[in-house]
């Protein structure tokens, strides 16, 4: 699944596109070096110029491509996990029960999801492109050179990997508790409004107090996560660096009397102080592996949330229907009218609804007293009016548009007056002439 997530066509595109450009660079050493050597033969060469100063100028054009196809891979990848979302949520009307889960789940598909793929294409593009920079690079100055540069790169990125590779642990560790820091802080952000508007301070005070903790904690967590990554690529780098000096200190001690191949080091050399840098930076994409496998890993286990069984939050003994009086049976329904579930606090009624939804699915409608349901009457922007009028509209919209046998309403009188209670209750008296209604009161 991650690789479908992430390695979608556009992508791919930007990969292609970036060898181009990275064999375009790769061209550009090849010139400086040849126009190097041709300085040593008492004549510049003005072909290896002009090509010098084209491959500089041709490399902006499949950066273009590049860009615009990473752009175009982020949005197909963030797309394609809200539709992997739709697919494992859809109808689990069950899971409306896991306030935790909810609150998990909506925090990562509206900000976490996209944040971390987006730094993974990000990585695997920057990746993509520090790995064919170096390898082209050194390929051409050692070709120029001494094949034995090729030795100190690799016996330097060898060690230097190993060393990333035995502090994996800390650094995927330190990613995790930063990640969940970072969720947590965003949860706790989505309360703001009702706490900073409504200012009670008793409520305001709390809530301060926990979203103040929740940063210390995150920005904490952050910069400990991102000091272990800096020190381990910093001493990765070091370990990197030492064959790379003591290969180029041979090659110069051998060839100190050779004018060309001095020419062709001098030339190079700046190209090479840039390769090892990007060394440095591969180094720190290589510590920062475990810490986007951390990410993705936590975005993917919200896609895999474990089943609840609302039959142990149900007394089923003590939920009756209001009109009869008599237990609530929910394997034997009727085809019409109104079944309005009583019972005391706690057994269950809720969940109840939930459990007929999730059996029913597509044929039964389910209205939860607070939500952020849809409706098209809300596509009106002037739309205004107090609970029960909307309440009202809802109800209105389901009777007309949709074709669900069952409606189902939970708890839909809370905090509406008398007259709208009294009319609402009409509404569904109406609708139950055609439907079966199953309501929760408040």
């Amino acid at each position: 699944m991650i690789y479908k997530l992430i390695l979608n066509k556009h992508l791919q595109v930007a990969l292609l596109f970036l060898l181009i450009q990275q064999i375009i660079v790769a061209s550009s050493t090849y010139f400086i070096a040849r126009l190097a050597q041709s300085l040593t033969e008492e004549s510049i060469s003005i072909l290896y110029m002009v090509l010098f100063a084209v491959s500089l100028v041709a490399v902006y054009v499949p950066a273009y491509f590049c860009v615009t196809n990473t752009e175009r891979a982020k949005y197909d990848a963030h797309k394609l996990y809200n539709d992997n979302f739709h697919t494992v949520f859809l109808g689990k009307t069950y899971l409306l029960s896991n306030d935790e889960l909810q609150s998990t789940a909506t925090t990562t598909l509206a900000q976490e999801s996209n944040y971390t793929l987006e730094t993974v294409i990000d990585s695997i593009f920057d990746i993509s492109a520090l790995v064919l920079n170096v390898l082209f690079n050194v390929l051409v100055i050692a070709w120029f050179l001494d094949g034995t540069l090729l030795l100190g790169y690799a016996v330097g990125i060898i060690f230097a990997s190993m060393f990333v590779h035995f502090r994996r642990h800390a650094l995927k560790t330190a990613a995790k508790t930063d990640q969940q820091s970072r969720l947590n802080l965003t949860a706790k952000l989505f309360d703001s409004w009702d706490n900073v508007v409504i200012f009670n301070k008793h409520n305001y005070t709390l809530y301060n107090n926990m979203v103040q903790k929740s940063f210390a904690t995150a920005k904490n967590n952050s910069v400990k996560s991102t000091s272990i990554q800096h020190i381990n690529s910093s001493l990765g780098m070091i370990i990197l660096m030492l064959p790379v000096f003591v290969v180029t200190a041979f090659i110069f001690n051998k060839n100190w009397q050779d004018a060309a191949t001095m020419a062709v080091l001098i030339a190079t050399l700046p190209r090479q102080i840039q390769l090892l840098q990007m060394c440095y930076a591969l180094i720190g994409y290589h510590t920062s592996i475990g810490v986007i496998r951390t990410m993705l890993d936590g975005i993917l286990e919200v896609l895999q949330p474990t089943t609840v069984d609302l039959d142990t939050y149900i007394q089923a003994n003590q939920i009756r229907v209001k009109q009869t009086g008599d237990i609530f049976d929910s394997t034997q329904l009727p085809k019409q009218g109104r079944v309005t579930l009583v019972g005391n606090n706690g057994v269950g009624k809720s969940c109840m609804l939930l459990k007929l939804k999730d059996h029913y699915q597509e044929q039964a409608y389910y209205l939860p007293a607070k939500h952020n349901l849809y409706f098209n009457y809300k596509a009106d922007k002037a739309h205004k009016g107090s609970t029960g009028q909307q309440l009202i509209k809802q109800i209105q919209e389901i009777r007309e548009d949709d074709r669900s046998t069952i409606v189902m309403l939970d708890e839909w009188d809370a905090h509406l007056d008398r007259e709208n209670t009294q009319t609402i209750d009409q509404y569904l008296d109406e609708l139950a002439q055609t439907r079966l209604v199953v309501d929760v009161r408040h």
